[in-house]
């Protein structure tokens, strides 16, 4: 059974680099900053990250409501979700008396999981000579799937996809681009997830629009992303959520020869 609640001991470097904001927050948590270290520092639970939403309502999803404070939370592990990791119900609880007994009188205190939003990406490449394909191609995707993780040390700025963050497909193009390997990228596909038709759908790009519109996918302010699917293809992409098939088998038979065994 995993143990809880210990940590390993603090260097010096970093207590002195904790020091400033221990004796600006003074075990109170008032401005976001003292929410979100506050949160990380629950006792009985293991984040990996803490963000606040100033203003935000959970309940009717209301992002200018007076006096509220919402503290979405990741877990550092979730065996059932590893590429998208959900905090349980006793961790929302532990931080969420944590914070009770240090907000103001005044401040009403939410503490709740991030709100995943699933899409798919299809890239084809164009891989250089003398590069392996199937490496290239392995590399690529986990540049990809760094690049929308939503908890650090990935994500375009190493602390996880900023919530409410749009995906563009322009980005992603960019980030496989400096992958080793790779001559240029031949076409990104991105596609998102529609709950009601469960069913991928493609945004697409608008060249000819001015200002020119770039394939997007829009999030809320309590979301991240969550890259259900991907395939990284030598050649054109695929439709997003589309597998690689399997080749198909030979239609002559090829005898093998199998010596008997005698015992």
């Amino acid at each position: 059974i995993a143990a809880w609640g210990g940590a390993a001991a603090e260097s010096l470097a970093a207590g002195l680099d904790r020091i400033a904001a221990e004796l600006r927050r003074r075990d109170r948590a008032v401005c976001k900053n003292d929410f979100s270290e506050l949160a990380l520092a629950t006792p009985g639970t293991d984040l990996v990250r803490a963000e606040v939403l100033p203003r935000f309502h959970p309940p009717t999803r209301v992002s200018e409501a007076a006096g509220i404070v919402s503290v979405v939370v990741w877990p550092r592990r979730d065996p059932l979700h590893p590429s998208a990791p959900l905090p349980d119900r006793r961790t929302l609880q532990r931080v969420c008396e944590w914070l009770d007994t240090r907000r103001l009188v005044t401040t009403e205190l939410y503490v709740i999981p991030p709100r995943y939003v699933k899409v798919a990406v299809a890239l084809g490449i164009v891989i250089k000579p003398g590069y392996p394909i199937e490496g290239v191609r392995r590399w690529a995707e986990l540049i990809v799937r760094q690049y929308l993780a939503p908890v650090p040390p990935y994500g375009p700025e190493g602390r996880g996809w900023p919530l409410g963050r749009r995906v563009v497909a322009g980005e992603l193009e960019a980030a496989v681009a400096q992958v080793e390997g790779v001559e240029y990228v031949r076409n990104l596909r991105l596609a998102g997830w529609d709950a009601k038709t469960e069913a991928w759908v493609e945004v697409v790009a608008d060249r000819e629009a001015d200002p020119p519109i770039e394939a997007t996918i829009q999030l809320a302010l309590d979301e991240v992303v969550e890259l259900a699917e991907i395939t990284v293809l030598d050649g054109p992409a695929l439709k997003p959520g589309e597998q690689i098939a399997t080749p198909p088998l030979a239609k002559t038979p090829v005898p093998i020869p199998i010596e008997r065994q005698e015992c």
